[in-house]
């Protein structure tokens, strides 16, 4: 049985703000970026799966309810053991049969192939995709989607960042925003958009490598991306503890869409916020957050 969600404030601001998903000729795109958290270890011993099984329907439920033209998520994991939750089997029978799934693993095998990494969804025609390994175990894979006015380039990435799993050298995160920049720069075949966890702040120099490379934050550019204390309306990480916890912790901001425009600027974002950024009340009257982290959501129109 589905978890009850008892949002009535945050839905109606997403329906008024943007909408439910984009427009039938593909002009404007409604976008959901989320790390899901795969949930592999335990918040204690009456929470298997950091309750990834009740986290997964408050996420397939809010996705549902918001129908965007494009989900971008991480730490997606394909199968586990007993009482794991089919992720992508709930998500599209939560989003409808229009939804195709693309999954592209960690160490960077052929797309569909793996066990945990990202996985993209979308409602748009998919004219071809493929998964590639930046080092670790970090990857982001490309999906070619059309639209009413040509081919969208869309770019999943979970990256190491200043330091997620590993102690790196003050040098490696630049060098994996330059790897993934040159992925971009190979395949593209014009706009493009690019989303994930990229676990670095707006000052890191990576960061900063984005902007100079000409990518647009969407939620810097036509939202509130304001993260100087905790619960600010830009912070995404993190929000534990996630059980019956009604306070947002977030004081990190490091999930991000970013949009390269084109030459002549044929996409542009129109308003942007964040997605999940209150904990779910479930049937039994409990709290759970749908993840660690919080999302973003972008409206953009292609021109």
């Amino acid at each position: 049985m589905r978890s009850r969600m008892l949002w009535p404030a945050i839905v109606a601001l997403l329906f008024a703000a943007f909408g439910c998903g984009g427009g039938a000729e593909h002009r404007e795109l409604l976008i959901v970026d989320l790390n899901i958290l795969h949930g592999i270890g335990d918040e204690g011993p009456d929470s298997p799966y950091e309750r990834m099984p009740e986290r997964i329907e408050l996420i397939a439920d809010a996705l549902a309810e918001l129908q965007p033209d494009i989900v971008f998520l991480q730490e997606v994991l394909m199968s586990g053991d007993a009482g794991y939750p089919d992720v992508q089997s709930i998500l599209l029978s939560a989003l409808g049969e229009d939804y195709t799934a693309v999954f592209g693993d960690i160490t960077g095998r052929p797309i569909g192939e793996g066990a945990i990494g990202q996985m993209t969804l979308t409602r748009l025609p998919v004219i071809s995709a493929e998964n590639h390994h930046i080092g670790g175990p970090r990857s982001l894979h490309r999906v070619t989607v059309e639209t009413n006015f040509g081919p969208l380039d869309l770019y999943n990435a979970h990256l190491e960042g200043t330091g997620a799993i590993f102690d790196v050298s003050e040098d490696a995160p630049l060098t994996e925003i330059e790897n993934v920049l040159a992925f971009i720069q190979a395949t593209k075949t014009g706009r493009a958009i690019l989303a994930g966890d990229f676990n670095a702040e707006p000052d890191d120099p990576s960061i900063q490598a984005m902007r100079d490379a000409g990518f647009v934050d969407a939620l810097a550019a036509a939202g509130d991306a304001t993260c100087a204390v905790a619960g600010d309306p830009g912070c995404t990480s993190s929000t534990r503890p996630l059980s019956d916890n009604a306070e947002n912790r977030a004081q990190r901001r490091i999930d991000y869409i970013w949009l390269l425009p084109g030459a002549k600027r044929e996409v542009t974002v129109e308003r942007a916020a964040l997605f999940l950024n209150e904990p779910g009340e479930l049937a039994d009257g409990g709290l759970l957050w749908a993840s660690d982290h919080i999302g973003v959501q972008a409206l953009l129109r292609l021109e």
